[in-house]
């Protein structure tokens, strides 16, 4: 595992496989204070990226449910409920071609 957190390569790890490997780096950052040894630079510089690419991969699956949830939340609109939708959209397309 130390062998990958050296070489960290976040495009090919799944969000499980980052946030073990960012757990191991805090026990690697971690010994390496116990032992007051100071660590090398690539860990804090590793860690950071991970932090990022955790966080990164956590929004795009976030956005992801969001769309699915939206695209759940119109398909159960009733015909009258898209109908309404469409007439304030419609209506608020007309007011912004009139300001243009």
């Amino acid at each position: 595992m130390l062998e990958q957190l050296k070489n960290f390569a976040a495009n090919r790890m799944a969000i499980d496989e980052l946030v073990a490997l960012r757990a191991y780096g805090r026990i690697v950052e971690a010994e390496y204070e116990a032992q007051k040894v100071e660590a090398p630079e690539w860990v804090a510089e590793n860690l950071k990226a991970l932090d990022r690419e955790i966080k990164s991969k956590n929004a795009d699956r976030l956005a992801a449910r969001l769309r699915d949830v939206r695209a759940r939340l119109e398909a159960s609109k009733s015909p009258t409920e898209k109908r309404a939708a469409l007439k304030r959209e419609e209506a608020k397309l007309e007011k912004l071609l009139q300001s243009a």
